[in-house]
């Protein structure tokens, strides 16, 4: 049992440390480490190849591990975005410039539909017509659902449920840093949005403007915070400190949780996304080209974001100036796809290429796994003289998904 143990534990060894070349390459720090992280993993990919081969079925406690390679010496050892398409999908660009989209089930179908803003404060609705796999965006419809115009220019629409009654609500910012909220009184397949409200539930004007935000539960106590970005860079935490249903949201703190100004050219906006699945949420910002990266390497109920990290898994500039990226799984293959927006009212899609699958290098004969790779379910089959005392299955971030002893 000794030796199935150490197998095992070898294993998280060998995740643990890929997980901690993947940080490194993405911001891009401490080549030494980089370094010697590489030749640890090698060695362990050698013995730990070597071990498969020893142990017996009848005996063996393994793991199979998910994308189980030795190491991609890139920055996008876990994502990557190579390639930026100008509106896929039947997308087209806004009426004004300075689009600014988000991504929102509007029709409850399924599947994401687009709102994007612009520099005049209008609101730009593509309706998805196609799946969850395969998007097809319909022509726009300015202010759909009883929307108006902000009038006060550069709408960044974002949604969340603020009153907790099953459908989403919308706030939009404005050049001045206001915050617009439109209550959505109809319901979750029939959007119907209330007359536009400034500053509601205590929230308070952004200093500088240009208030791009964005909402999550920062602090884990079920109710959704807001952090807004503004005109020079820096990041406002509004606290929620209401409920799910009833929000009150406290005095900004600017820069907090250790996050920096997005100082590349200012243009601070934020979208929240767990690039890395670690179950708190990484936090993105665009600027005038340019993206910007920060790890959440705190907890879920405790972040705590690292320096920014610019253009990161395989990202470029935008010829244009405008980044305002926001995340969602476009193509339904298990990982978030990035839309962003630019000043020429263009929308632009970057499609997340990491593949998952179960490498055939870590499966043991008399072992067959199908479908592989896939993004849902994985079936395990035996012939008909293996045994196994226990199985466990770890992503390609050393983390334990999934784990059966047989009694």
């Amino acid at each position: 049992m000794k030796k199935n143990y150490n197998y095992n534990e070898l294993v998280r060894f060998y995740n643990r440390s890929r997980k901690k070349l993947s940080n490194l390459l993405a911001l891009g720090k401490n080549e030494y480490k980089q370094d010697i992280l590489k030749r640890r993993i090698s060695r362990l990919f050698q013995l730990l190849t070597g071990m498969q081969t020893q142990l017996k079925l009848s005996t063996a406690t393994f793991a199979l591990t998910a994308g189980f390679i030795l190491f991609q010496p890139n920055a996008a050892n876990a994502q990557s975005f190579p390639t930026k398409l100008s509106n896929p999908f039947g997308l087209a660009n806004t009426a004004g410039q300075w689009s600014t989209p988000t991504f929102v089930d509007l029709d409850n179908d399924g599947d994401k539909d687009v709102m994007a803003g612009d520099v005049n404060g209008d609101f730009f609705y593509y309706q998805n017509i196609g799946t969850a796999s395969v998007p097809s965006f319909t022509a726009s419809a300015t202010n759909a659902y009883g929307l108006t115009n902000t009038g006060d220019g550069y709408a960044c629409p974002s949604f969340v449920d603020l009153d907790n009654d099953g459908d989403k609500d919308m706030i939009s910012s404005g050049y001045a840093g206001d915050i617009f909220y439109y209550q959505n009184t109809g319901s979750a397949t029939a959007p119907a949005f209330a007359a536009m409200v400034t500053n509601p539930f205590g929230i308070t004007t952004v200093t500088n403007g240009y208030g791009y935000g964005a909402f999550t539960d920062l602090d884990n106590d079920g109710d959704q915070d807001l952090m807004v970005g503004n005109f020079d860079g820096n990041f406002f935490y509004y606290q929620n400190t209401g409920t799910a249903s009833a929000p009150a949201f406290a005095a900004p703190v600017m820069n907090t949780f250790g996050l920096t100004a997005n100082l590349t050219a200012g243009y601070g906006t934020v979208a929240f996304t767990d690039l890395d699945s670690d179950g708190d949420k990484d936090m993105w910002s665009g600027d005038s080209g340019a993206f910007a990266y920060y790890l959440n390497t705190g907890t879920a109920s405790a972040p705590a974001f690292g320096a920014p990290t610019s253009n990161p898994f395989s990202l470029t500039n935008l010829t244009n100036a405008g980044a305002s990226p926001v995340f969602a799984d476009l193509d339904n293959d298990g990982d978030q796809d990035m839309l962003t927006g630019i000043s020429t009212g263009a929308l632009f899609y970057a499609e997340n290429t990491f593949g998952t699958g179960i490498s055939t290098a870590n499966i043991i004969a008399g072992v067959s796994i199908y479908p592989n790779p896939t993004t849902d379910n994985v079936t395990l089959k035996l012939d008909n003289t293996s045994e196994i005392m226990s199985v466990e299955v770890i992503n390609a971030l050393g983390q334990s998904s999934f784990y059966k002893r047989n009694q």
